[in-house]
């Protein structure tokens, strides 16, 4: 099967020229192990954030469908530097009726905090199947781990609560808990994981069920 194909675009992070900090390390692990291939580019402006969603989307790149904005965040808005950020409904508007399939991550602190209205109407203008992301301020090394493991999922996952059921999981839910990732899907339904996740039970020797501790 073909890797799955992960557009990302990422913000100026920093304001010394020096800082080398960026996702890209990520995306190249992920190549290099042959998880998924990828497109990323550096928006500092919201014309270039707009000029490359524009490219995006187009028909020859509709195999990459998984959209990925690494960049600073608030509630419903998008920071591309400290002077120049962008709402998540002008994104919507841009995008307008352009995503269908489209899987979403917004890898930027708190962004994922919007009011549901605000997400789900940025879903019903888009026609994105899900946006994910987190809903408080996140550590740089943290989200990139969880992420590794989520851009994966998103970018392969045949179902569509695909990120849902991994990031789920035993392993994953403190993780994805304490970041406070939530996923929204196109039908409305909003979802986030349990800080400890119920452990299925296993029979012991004597044919009584262990409890999970």
């Amino acid at each position: 099967m073909a890797r799955g194909g992960v557009f990302c675009v990422e913000g100026q992070w920093h304001r010394d020229l020096n800082e080398r900090g960026s996702v890209l390390p990520t995306l190249e692990l992920l190549e290099r192990l042959g998880r998924i291939r990828f497109i990323h580019k550096d928006a500092a402006t919201r014309d270039e954030l707009f000029y490359f969603l524009d490219r995006w989307l187009l028909k020859q790149y509709a195999d990459y469908r998984v959209g990925f904005f690494a960049m600073h965040g608030e509630p419903s808005r998008l920071c591309l530097t400290d002077w120049d950020s962008v709402e998540l409904t002008d994104v919507a508007q841009r995008m307008a009726g352009r995503c269908e399939g489209r899987r979403l991550y917004f890898g930027s602190c708190s962004v994922l905090r919007a009011s549901d209205a605000v997400l789900r109407d940025f879903l019903e203008v888009t026609g994105a199947a899900l946006i994910c992301g987190f809903t408080r301020d996140v550590d740089w090394v943290e989200s990139a781990a969880f992420e590794t493991v989520l851009l994966d999922v998103l970018a392969n996952g045949q179902r569509h609560n695909a990120a849902e059921l991994r990031m789920g999981s035993a392993h994953w839910a403190p993780l994805a808990a304490y970041l406070g990732f939530r996923v929204i899907y196109a039908n409305g339904r909003a979802w986030r994981p349990a800080a400890r996740p119920r452990v299925p039970t296993q029979a012991a020797p004597g044919g009584v069920a262990d409890r999970a501790r």
